[in-house]
């Protein structure tokens, strides 16, 4: 069964929703998250204020669906990928993340400080958390470590210093690779070199 095309009207929608999201990201990378305004937005998309509001609620809301959709892209492509009972398949899911901000480096700031907002990093941290727990409530039990973590507080450590450490490498002038980036978290986190 064919799948019915979207009317005219809602192609122009779907249009419109694309060009205020692509505007938006234009100006936080420019001027920064908190130096732009609604208005800003709709004067460089030259449409009216009503039209963004019949999309998105406000400024935070259009960058944190860019996010999202970016994030649960790499989850996906990474669950593809990894098999969850494969020997060291938490250094290939740190290897996916850093090369994911590598790739949209620019989001990722804004998303994690710099040109961002403290409310806007903080959204962003919860949902790595809750990512992360539920990889660890579906990942099988260490057999070679016997400790006793409750999942929310590794998942919370997990996404501190995985966050931390993202924003560190994406703001400051250095030579290090993701791939180097994810070695020496894997290292610190599980005290043994990552597989070959």
């Amino acid at each position: 069964m064919d799948t019915p095309q979207p009317s005219r009207h809602e192609r122009r929608r779907l249009q419109t929703r694309k060009q205020l999201i692509e505007t938006t990201m234009q100006l936080v990378l420019e001027k920064g998250y908190d130096a732009i305004s609604i208005q800003d937005i709709t004067d460089r998309a030259d449409l009216g204020r009503g039209t963004f509001y019949i999309h998105f609620k406000d400024k935070e809301e259009i960058v944190w669906i860019v996010f999202q959709e970016l994030f649960r892209t790499l989850e996906q492509d990474a669950h593809k990928q990894l098999d969850r009972n494969a020997p060291g398949v938490e250094y290939y899911g740190l290897l996916n993340i850093f090369h994911h901000a590598e790739k949209h480096r620019d989001l990722y700031r804004v998303m994690l400080g710099g040109k961002g907002s403290a409310m806007l990093t903080a959204r962003v941290q919860n949902f790595m958390a809750e990512s992360f727990l539920d990889d660890i409530r579906n990942a099988p039990p260490p057999t070679d470590v016997d400790f006793n973590i409750p999942s929310e507080i590794e998942a919370q450590i997990l996404t501190g210093t995985i966050s931390r450490l993202l924003f560190w490498w994406l703001e400051t002038t250095n030579d290090y690779s993701a791939e180097q980036m994810a070695t020496m978290i894997y290292q610190v986190l599980y005290r043994k070199n990552p597989p070959p």
